[in-house]
């Protein structure tokens, strides 16, 4: 902002973060009171309490029970897991500890487990929706990832990660 943004785009609505990535509870794309928050409806920056995945999916699921049959739309949903910081639902105290958001030192297998899960069941919750507003027959869903495989993830029979011109890497060119 102000020279760019969704809604500069062509779309009619957004909710979520402008930067990259951010910190699954504070909503800050780094560390310290200095950093402001990174959550935003529209144009206008808002405050929420809980779990960035949890939050992308409620407010989703919300839009989606606000939609008819009568006219077409236009959803794209971008969950941020799992990626670092490596933390899950469960994980604010280590959230509030964080000296940076690459948390190079921190997670393990079963926050990974948790962060993947957590994503799992808001994809569900997501789809849930459509279900309830009788769109699901009617929606073409299209789930991807914007990058290969990180720090935690098994990617075989595939080489290569996040960063990397291998199979499972994305690159840019």
């Amino acid at each position: 902002l102000p020279a760019f943004g969704p809604l500069k785009s062509g779309y009619q609505r957004f909710f979520g973060n402008f930067s990259g990535v951010i910190d699954y509870f504070t909503h800050k794309p780094g560390v310290g009171e200095q950093v402001p928050r990174d959550l935003w409806e529209d144009e206008v920056p808002v405050e929420r309490v809980g779990y960035y995945t949890q939050i992308l999916a409620d407010e989703a699921s919300k839009w989606i029970g606000e939609q008819t049959a009568a006219q077409p739309f236009f959803l794209s949903l971008h969950f941020t897991a799992p990626h670092w910081p490596w933390v899950g639902p469960d994980d604010e105290a280590v959230s509030r500890s964080l000296t940076s958001l690459f948390h190079y030192d921190g997670g393990n297998l079963a926050t990974y487990a948790k962060m993947v899960k957590s994503l799992d069941d808001a994809v569900g919750q997501v789809l849930a929706a459509l279900a309830r507003s009788g769109l699901a027959d009617d929606t073409i869903v299209v789930f991807t990832s914007d990058n290969g495989g990180e720090r935690f993830s098994k990617t075989w029979p595939f080489t290569g990660q996040k960063t990397e011109l291998l199979e499972i890497g994305r690159a840019h060119v």
